[in-house]
């Protein structure tokens, strides 16, 4: 499956993040949910969905296996592509992340992996986008599974790992273009560290998370650093944290979280999804809440 620009010059991106799909027999809030995923299939005229991660919980879960399945079989109902990375609270219990993607093959749209790397069970990824004859690349997608808790007793979350770091200075190297713009974007789940001094210069959006207020890992492995030596990558886009939605910037590089989507979960904001457009001039986002879609 071939991702192509518009006839235009543009692709469009929904990020649905945090969709915390809970146990059989559902919760209400769960078929708010689905019906918030048909919805943004449906009206907001994506090129691409991108799930980034806490697709479903976990832990104490009977019959995860099931909940996730019968997630991916609503997604098939709509004739988009998708991509997925994990998140935290997605492989605690029952399963881990292999069985996950083994899982991922029923997607009867899911898009083509380029560059996959997986390391300690997390994969990474790269989606190419295509000019619109399907010749020539024109945006990169860097899809990199940020993992669950701190392996280690510094902070609580996990950090991007070191050789994801190294298979990222590497495979962008392969997509370097010569009139150096930014065309290239990053998705994960957890924020990177650099998302607490975006949140000092934040351009739109709200940082509401209380306490820490980022809910980023305390070790640094340098993925941001990376970024922003390669020179192509014009924006990272997270999940995680339920009551951020910012837009914020570190060293021209954009840092964003998507709008929550889940109705089983916490959180203040009302769920929706972000919308990321991409043209000849760069990037365009915003966030909509689903009585908007």
């Amino acid at each position: 499956m071939k991702l192509k620009l518009r006839e235009d010059g543009t692709f469009k991106i929904v990020q649905l993040t945090d969709l915390h799909i809970g146990s059989l027999p559902h919760h209400e809030d769960d078929y708010k949910t689905f019906d918030l995923i048909d919805k943004a299939f449906d009206n907001l005229d994506a090129d691409l969905v991108m799930i980034t991660g806490d697709l479903i919980w976990s832990e104490g879960v009977p019959n995860a296996d099931k909940v996730f399945t019968e997630l991916l079989e609503r997604i098939n109902k709509h004739e988009v592509p998708v991509a997925i990375t994990y998140g935290n609270h997605d492989s605690e219990d029952e399963f881990v992340r292999s069985d996950m993607r083994k899982m991922e093959s029923i997607l009867e749209h899911l898009v083509e992996k380029k560059n996959s790397f997986i390391v300690e069970d997390r994969e990474s990824y790269t989606v190419e986008i295509y000019d619109e004859k399907g010749e020539d690349i024109k945006h990169v997608l860097y899809v990199i599974d940020s993992g669950a808790s701190a392996p280690l007793p510094v902070g609580i979350y996990e950090w991007v790992h070191p050789e994801q770091v190294n298979w990222f200075r590497k495979v962008s190297q392969n997509y370097k273009q010569p009139h150096g713009q930014k065309t290239d974007l990053i998705f994960m789940h957890i924020p990177l560290p650099e998302y607490w001094q975006a949140s000092q210069n934040i351009l739109s959006g709200e940082c509401n998370e209380t306490n820490d207020t980022i809910s980023a890992p305390y070790i640094n492995t340098g993925l941001f650093a990376a970024a922003y030596m390669n020179g192509q990558v014009e924006a990272v886009f997270c999940g995680h944290d339920h009551d951020n939605n910012f837009v914020g910037e570190h060293h021209g590089i954009k840092l964003v979280y998507g709008q929550v989507s889940g109705y089983q979960c916490y959180g203040d904001f009302e769920r929706g999804a972000r919308i990321i457009r991409l043209t000849a001039n760069g990037m365009e986002t915003k966030t909509v809440v689903e009585r908007k879609f």
